[in-house]
């Protein structure tokens, strides 16, 4: 199969360094190269990529590169990848709409930063909420903790640029304040500002993640602008010490057209 970028009038393809510009790195040209001969149609459904050998030499990368970018279109529901075979076009009803990377990973000063804590391409869709609560008996076996525990709760609604919203729920024991005093003078604050809180007094967190799905309450519904009849995703990420519970977050969106992307140890 050919591997010529779509658009060409000859039969030689771009040099990846020579598109998408400089600020682009190869792995990113590449995975647009590729992208767009599946997204247009040049690489059918079930048509296998070319193979790497192929891709080093059409477009002068690495082996890394090409790994690279293969992994990057399978991430996005692209490709389908099997061992010893390949990677193949997924078909166009089976590519997700949205994808959300869940990471967390640790910044240059050693905090560890969790990537929907923080606003990234999200904004707040209205003002955020802030009280306190006590665990019932779901969030008393989600965490481990006793029913009626006390918690310092927030609530962030957000929205991307394309209208998706995810609804953040932090939910912060009242007993890991009075063991880390930072936090007992600024409770509402995000899970990514509990972990380097935490780090800062010589605990080192340890992250679990459950996710469920179930059929939205009305409210949910029409907050996440979920359609008729889909399900909602809920993630729950908890945080601990020493098998005690510093912080949880809870994250709910629409399951519509929707894959998550977890990047285990990044």
């Amino acid at each position: 199969m050919s591997a010529k970028a779509v658009g060409r009038a000859d039969d030689a393809p771009p040099a990846v360094g020579d598109v998408a510009g400089s600020a682009a790195s190869k792995t990113d040209q590449l995975a647009a190269l590729l992208r767009e001969q599946i997204t247009t149609g040049q690489l059918a459904p079930a048509a296998a990529l070319p193979s790497e050998r192929q891709l080093i030499s059409t477009y002068g990368v690495s082996r890394i590169t090409v790994r690279a970018a293969v992994a990057t279109l399978r991430s996005e529901g692209l490709v389908q990848v099997i061992p010893g075979k390949g990677a193949f076009v997924r078909r166009a009803g089976d590519w997700p709409v949205h994808i959300h990377t869940r990471t967390v990973t640790v910044d240059g000063a050693g905090n560890y930063v969790d990537n929907e804590s923080s606003a990234g391409d999200w904004h707040e869709a209205e003002p955020p909420n802030k009280y306190q609560t006590e665990a019932d008996a779901s969030l008393a076996l989600a965490l481990g903790v006793a029913h009626g525990t006390a918690f310092y709760a927030s609530d962030r609604l957000l929205e991307n640029t394309i209208g998706t919203r995810i609804f953040v729920r932090t939910y912060l024991p009242a007993f890991v304040t009075r063991e880390i005093r930072k936090l007992a003078r600024h409770p509402y604050i995000s899970a990514r500002q509990v972990y380097k809180a935490a780090r800062e007094a010589g605990m080192e967190p340890e992250f679990n993640d459950y996710i469920t799905a179930r059929n939205p309450a009305p409210d949910d519904a029409v907050m996440l602008r979920i359609p008729s009849g889909t399900p909602m995703l809920i993630t729950r990420r908890i945080a601990a010490h020493n098998e005690r519970p510093l912080v949880m977050q809870e994250t709910r969106r629409s399951a519509e057209d929707t894959q998550l992307h977890y990047r285990p140890g990044a």
